[in-house]
């Protein structure tokens, strides 16, 4: 039975973790608002970041830090899932396996997540940090996993994909929340794209997020940046609430 739609989330550290404790309280909210989608008949995938910051030993390397978090985190999104009625896969992923259409990796991952889609499965996926340094270099400068995050959205056809932040929305100069972006205008835009979350979204975080969804919008993608703080975020942002965060227009 074909989905009603695909639906694609990304949640980045610095509202999944605080003071390298993993936010349990919302981990729970999405996954009630996830298995919804799910029960209704929707494709739904979750990017999640947040791995390296669980594990607040530094004493590690960050390879294994993101080793020690990642268990730590899919494990409260499995719990919280499987006690709605829904299984959960975890997926690490790494640019290799979204950028190349033939890539035989490539061809496999998407058919496994489509595969999950049609059997009701939610994938959680992560960059896998072990085995690749330059997606834990990325941290430094953008955040990675929104990188990861569009990648995956082409990959299987997203029809919404919706980024939850710390912010109630994109802010322009004046700190007002641009409530829509067009993406002509996206090159102004970028001027007000400052900073990001010490956790890990890097200096550049929040030009990456602009870039990404308007990216996806060019696609036919309904993109959108959410306040994840907010209660039910995520169904508030399918239904087009008004003035509830920013969405990306073409």
């Amino acid at each position: 039975m074909e989905k009603k739609k695909i639906i694609g989330i990304k949640l980045g550290s610095a509202v999944l973790v605080s003071e390298n404790k993993i936010n349990r309280q919302l981990i729970r909210r999405v996954c009630k608002q996830i298995a919804a989608l799910v029960q209704d008949g929707n494709g739904v995938f979750g990017v999640t970041s947040g791995a390296i910051a669980s594990d607040p030993n530094e004493k590690r390397s960050r390879n294994l830090r993101s080793a020690v978090g990642q268990i730590r985190i899919v494990n409260r999104y499995a719990m919280e899932l499987e006690k709605l009625g829904v299984d959960a896969a975890q997926m690490l992923l790494t640019d290799e396996y979204l950028i190349d259409a033939e890539n035989p990796k490539t061809c496999l991952t998407k058919k496994t997540m489509l595969e999950a889609f049609n059997a009701g499965v939610v994938p959680i996926i992560n960059a896998n940090d072990v085995i690749d340094n330059e997606e834990i270099k990325a941290l430094e400068h953008c955040a990675d996993n929104d990188r990861l995050f569009k990648l995956t959205c082409l990959l299987v056809g997203a029809d919404i994909a919706i980024i939850g932040f710390d912010q109630p929305g994109f802010l322009d100069q004046k700190g007002k929340v641009m409530h829509y972006i067009n993406v002509s205008e996206i090159e102004t835009v970028l001027k007000c794209a400052k900073g990001g979350s010490i956790l890990g979204h890097g200096k550049n975080g929040m030009r990456t997020k602009v870039l990404v969804l308007a990216e996806l919008a060019q696609a036919g993608t309904q993109a959108h940046l959410a306040p994840a703080k907010e209660k039910n975020f995520i169904l508030r942002t399918i239904l087009w609430e008004k003035n509830f965060g920013t969405r990306f227009c073409v």
